[in-house]
C-alpha cells in the first residue's frame, strides 16, 4: 500500500474509533492495539506485527509459522480498510472487514497491551433479531422506563439471549425491570428474586471481609500473605513480598489461574469444582514470580481465591459462613448464598453458553472467594445501595475502606475489590461477573446516588449493559 493511502486508512480508522462514545476502557485499549496492528499489516511489516503479540500468542503460533502464514494467508486479505468496530464480547473486540464475502477480525489484549487473540473468519452477526419480542414487565411510561427499555430491549430481543433482571436505585426509589424467560421457552418471566450466579461480583464481598479483618485489627493490608499460609508454602521466597492488599487489587503478580488448574479434573462445565487447598498450596509452593508485586495490574481469580483461603484460616470458618454472618445476614440479603437448597434451585435461572446450550452454575472449592456467589436483582440492589454514603449500616466502615483507591496506573484504578469507571465528572464503582452461562454487573455512582445492577442468564455481553445504563440514567 502506498504511504498516503496507508495514512488515510489509519486516520479514518482512528476517527471512527474515537467517535465511539460508549467504548469501555478495555475496548479503547484494544482499539489502540488494533490500529497499530492493522497499520503494520497493511505495510507488510511482518516482524513488527509479531513483536506486538503477547507471549501466549507467540507460544501458540511460533515465529517460524507466523511468517509463512502472513505471506500466504494474511496478506491475501489486504488492505484492511473501511473496518467497522462491531462491539466486544468477553474482552474480545470484533471488526467487520467489508469484502464480497464479509469477514470478521477478533482481537483481544493482555495486561501488557499485547494482542493475545487475532482471528479472521466469516462474519457472524451477533445482533440478529428474534422474530417475536421478548416478554417484559416494563410499563415503558416514565423516562427511566424508556431508557431501560431502549437498551435492555435491544439486548434481549437479539437471538441468543434468554433472560434479564435489572434493578435501579434512582431519585431515592427502587425500580425493577425483567425481560425474557428464566428458562428458554418456559414462558416464565424472571422477577427480582430470580437467582443468577453473580460470579466475580463475589470479589467485592471478599474485599469487604478483608476490610472487616483490617478494621478489627486481625490483619494489616500490607501484611505479607506468607504470614497466613502454611509454613511449607510460606517458605517460597517469591510469595514473601506479596501483600493482602495486592491480592485484592490484582497487582500481586499471581496469574489469572494457577498452572495446575486443569490438572484437577477434566469437566469443562465445572472447571473450579475440584480445585482444592491441596492443589492450591502445591501451586503456591512452586510459584515463580515474573514481575515485582504491586507494579502491574493483572486480573487474577487465583489471587482473590487465595485471599478467601487466608480469611478462612484467620477466622477458622468456611468462606460461605463468613459471608453469611458478616455481610449477608446484617444487610438482610435473603437470597444471596453459595449452597442452594431445594427451594433455591427452583428459583435459579437456567444458564446458556455462547452456543445457546444449557450449562450449570459453577461449583467451587478453594477458589470460591473469586466467584461462587448466587444472588438476585433485589439483593444486589440493596447491597449496592448500602455502599452509598447516605445509608448507614454496621458495614459502612468496611465499605468505606474498600472504596479507597489502592492501585492506579492511569488505565486501571482499583480499591479493594471494586474497580472504577470515570463518566464525565463522576467516578463509578463497579464490578462485573462472568461464567459459562451468566453475565452480571453492579455499578454505583456515589456522587449522584444511583445504583444499577443487571443480571442475565446468557454468556453474551449482558454485563456491558450496566455501564451503558448508568451513563444513560446519569443524563436523565
Amino acid at each position: 500500500m502506498k504511504p498516503l493511502a496507508l495514512l488515510i486508512t489509519c486516520v479514518l480508522l482512528a476517527a471512527f474509533l474515537n467517535a465511539q462514545t460508549t467504548l469501555t476502557p478495555l475496548e479503547k485499549r484494544t482499539d489502540s492495539v488494533a490500529q497499530k496492528l492493522f497499520q503494520l499489516l497493511n505495510n507488510r511489516q511482518t516482524d513488527s506485527a509479531y513483536l506486538l503479540a503477547s507471549q501466549s500468542f507467540k507460544n501458540s503460533l511460533p515465529y517460524d509459522r507466523w511468517v509463512p502464514l502472513s505471506e500466504t494467508k494474511l496478506y491475501t486479505l489486504l488492505p484492511f480498510t473501511n473496518l467497522e468496530f462491531k462491539g466486544s464480547k468477553n474482552g474480545v473486540s470484533k471488526y467487520l472487514l467489508p469484502k464480497k464475502s464479509p469477514l470478521q477480525i477478533l482481537i483481544s489484549i493482555d495486561a501488557n497491551n499485547k494482542y493475545r487473540t487475532f482471528l479472521i473468519g466469516a462474519y457472524e452477526d451477533d445482533n440478529a433479531k428474534k422474530e417475536e419480542l421478548s416478554a417484559t414487565d416494563n410499563v415503558n411510561i416514565s423516562a427511566l422506563d424508556k431508557t431501560v427499555d431502549r437498551l435492555v430491549g435491544n439486548y434481549i430481543n437479539t437471538i441468543g439471549n434468554v433472560g434479564v433482571s435489572v434493578a435501579v436505585f434512582y431519585n431515592g426509589k427502587d425500580y425493577y425491570y425483567n425481560y425474557g424467560e428464566t428458562v428458554k421457552d418456559n414462558l416464565q418471566l424472571p422477577n427480582q428474586k430470580t437467582l443468577y450466579q453473580i460470579a466475580s461480583i463475589t470479589k467485592t464481598f471478599t474485599a469487604t471481609l478483608l476490610a472487616k479483618a483490617v478494621v478489627d485489627k486481625k490483619v494489616g493490608l500490607q501484611d505479607a500473605i506468607t504470614k497466613y499460609l502454611p509454613d511449607s508454602v510460606a517458605e517460597n521466597p517469591d510469595l514473601q513480598n506479596i501483600t493482602l492488599q495486592q491480592l485484592s487489587n490484582h497487582s500481586s503478580g499471581l496469574p489469572r489461574l494457577p498452572a495446575n488448574f486443569w490438572l484437577t479434573g477434566n469437566n469443562i462445565l465445572q472447571p473450579y469444582e475440584n480445585y482444592d487447598d491441596n492443589a492450591l498450596f502445591a501451586f503456591l509452593k512452586q510459584f515463580k514470580a515474573i514481575r515485582k508485586p504491586g507494579e502491574t495490574y493483572e486480573y487474577s481469580n487465583l489471587a482473590v481465591g487465595v485471599l478467601g483461603v487466608i480469611l478462612e484460616r484467620i477466622y477458622k470458618k468456611p468462606y460461605e459462613q463468613l459471608l453469611l454472618e458478616n455481610i449477608v445476614e446484617p444487610l438482610g440479603l435473603t437470597h444471596t448464598k453459595i449452597v442452594l437448597n431445594d427451594i433455591d434451585r427452583t428459583m435459579l435461572s437456567q444458564g446458556y453458553n455462547e452456543k445457546d446450550q444449557t450449562v450449570p452454575a459453577w461449583n467451587f472449592k478453594s477458589l470460591a472467594a473469586c466467584g461462587a456467589l448466587i444472588s438476585c436483582s433485589e439483593d444486589l440492589l440493596q447491597y449496592g445501595k448500602q455502599q452509598l454514603s447516605e445509608f448507614r449500616n454496621p458495614l459502612s466502615k468496611y465499605f468505606k475502606l474498600t472504596h479507597q483507591p489502592t492501585f492506579n496506573d492511569k488505565v486501571h484504578k482499583v480499591g479493594l475489590g471494586w474497580r472504577f469507571l470515570i463518566y464525565e465528572t463522576d467516578e463509578v464503582l463497579w464490578h462485573n461477573g462472568s461464567t459459562n452461562g451468566y453475565k452480571t454487573v453492579l455499578c454505583i455512582n456515589k456522587n449522584k446516588n444511583i445504583v444499577v445492577t443487571v443480571l442475565t442468564n446468557n454468556a453474551t455481553n449482558g454485563d456491558a449493559l450496566g455501564a451503558k445504563l448508568m451513563q444513560a440514567i446519569e443524563r436523565l
